[in-house]
C-alpha cells in the first residue's frame, strides 16, 4: 500500500471517528452553536496526517529530498481518498445511523429564525437549503472538492516549509 493511500485512509478515519464524536455529543442536534465551530478544529486531522505522510517521505530519500509534485501529488491523492471516506460516511450517517439529526438541528435552527423576526418564506427556504446540502448531492461539493483542494493547499504550503526545514541528523556511532 502506498504512503498516499495509507494516509488517506488514516485522515479520513480520523474525520469521520471526529464527526461521530460531535453527532454523539448533540453537537448539530441540541447545542449547535457548538457545532459551527467544532468542525473547523477536524481540520488538524489532515493537516497532521500530511504532515507526517511529507516529513516521512522527506526523511527516507536520500539527502532529504521532497520534489514540490510529489509532495502536492501524494497530498492531494490521500486528501481525495480521505474525502471518498467522509463523502460515504456522511450519506450512511444522514440515511442510516441518525436519519432525525436533520429534523432536530432545524427545529433549532427554525426557532432561532422565528426569535430574530425571520418572515416564514425566509424560514421555509433556509429550511430547504439546509436539507439540499445535507443531500448526496448537496455533499458531494464541499465534501469531494473542498477536502481535497484543502489537502492539497495544505501539501503544498507543508512540503515548502519541509524542504525548507532542517533534516534530523542521526548521530554517527
Amino acid at each position: 500500500m502506498s504512503p498516499a493511500l495509507r494516509y488517506g485512509l488514516i485522515t479520513g478515519g480520523g474525520v469521520c471517528l471526529w464527526i461521530l464524536v460531535e453527532f454523539s455529543l448533540d453537537f448539530h442536534t441540541t447545542r449547535p452553536g457548538l457545532g459551527e465551530y467544532s468542525g473547523y478544529f477536524s481540520s488538524a486531522i489532515p493537516l497532521t496526517t500530511l504532515f507526517l505522510l511529507l516529513k516521512g517521505r522527506r526523511d527516507d530519500v536520500a539527502n532529504g529530498g521532497l520534489s514540490l509534485g510529489w509532495g502536492v501529488g501524494a497530498g492531494l491523492y490521500a486528501s481525495l481518498v480521505a474525502a471518498l471516506m467522509v463523502y460515504g460516511f456522511l450519506l450512511a450517517y444522514n440515511q442510516f445511523i441518525n436519519p432525525g439529526w436533520m429534523d432536530a438541528a432545524l427545529d433549532w435552527k427554525v426557532n432561532q429564525f422565528r426569535a430574530q423576526g425571520m418572515s416564514e418564506p425566509a424560514i421555509r427556504a433556509e429550511i430547504v437549503s439546509f436539507r439540499w446540502m445535507n443531500s448526496p448531492r448537496g455533499l458531494l461539493t464541499p465534501t469531494l472538492a473542498g477536502m481535497t483542494v484543502r489537502g492539497g493547499l495544505f501539501s503544498l504550503v507543508l512540503t515548502l516549509l519541509l524542504r525548507r526545514a532542517p533534516r534530523d541528523r542521526v548521530p554517527e556511532a
